[in-house]
């Protein structure tokens, strides 16, 4: 196991949750972990992680709302990106090295926040697990639930969580790194995000302007 990236004495997974794939869409949510790699070599995990969810400013793609589970509803009545901007920012750099699956993709999403909040891109060297278990000659899907279901790990529920979903990735990137020990997601990482708000009941039905030109109405019922 003392090989490639495991020379660095930490490392930081990420994963992102987003309205969709397009130019104009957005973070919903983000989940970063960050080992020490010491840790690793004795079986005894040190990791710590950040979960935070955000109003996007604009409606989820149907797809996309199915793929991670966060109503309209709830995620307009969240903070925006910008206001935690700085401690992502922060916390992407503690590491020299930031890990995802399909990790360019993650990072794409991530700088274009941080850019939008008046904070330069993820100035880190990326590495994608999706592409290295590509490597390993695999013809098949090379998707995160497939390339963990080889190890024998499977996510807790239906919808993607993006701090689990950077907890797989980390799971199959020590895989790769042919480390001897599976970590299951602890109980403490299965919660929300740190920063989630609860919506208010749909008795008061609030529809917030949007980007695409939704009109603002206050209706009670």
């Amino acid at each position: 196991m003392e090989n490639g990236l495991l020379k660095h004495s930490e490392l930081i997974f990420a994963d992102v949750e987003t309205t969709g794939v397009g130019a104009e869409d957005r973070v919903v949510s983000i989940g970063l972990v960050k080992i020490s790699t010491a840790s690793v070599r004795t079986g005894s995990l040190e990791a710590e992680w950040m979960h935070l969810v955000f109003d996007p400013g604009r409606d989820s793609h149907p797809r996309a709302e199915q793929v991670h589970g966060l109503s309209n509803w709830t995620l307009r009545h969240q903070d925006a990106f910008k206001d935690h901007a700085e401690t992502i920012w922060d916390f992407l750099h503690q590491a020299p090295v930031v890990v995802g699956h399909n990790v360019s993709f993650d990072a794409k999403f991530i700088s274009r926040e941080l850019a939008a909040s008046g904070f330069p891109p993820i100035g880190s060297s990326l590495f994608c697990t999706l592409a290295a278990y590509r490597r390993r000659g695999v013809t098949r899907s090379a998707s995160l639930d497939t390339a963990c279901s080889q190890i024998g790990l499977t996510r807790i529920g239906h919808t993607h969580g993006a701090l689990e979903d950077a907890w797989l990735a980390m799971s199959v990137f020590l895989w790769l790194h042919d480390c001897p020990y599976r970590f299951r997601l602890p109980e403490a990482m299965h919660g929300e995000p740190t920063n989630m708000k609860p919506a208010p009941s749909r008795s008061m039905r609030t529809s917030l302007e949007r980007p695409h030109g939704k009109v603002a109405d206050l209706i009670r019922a």
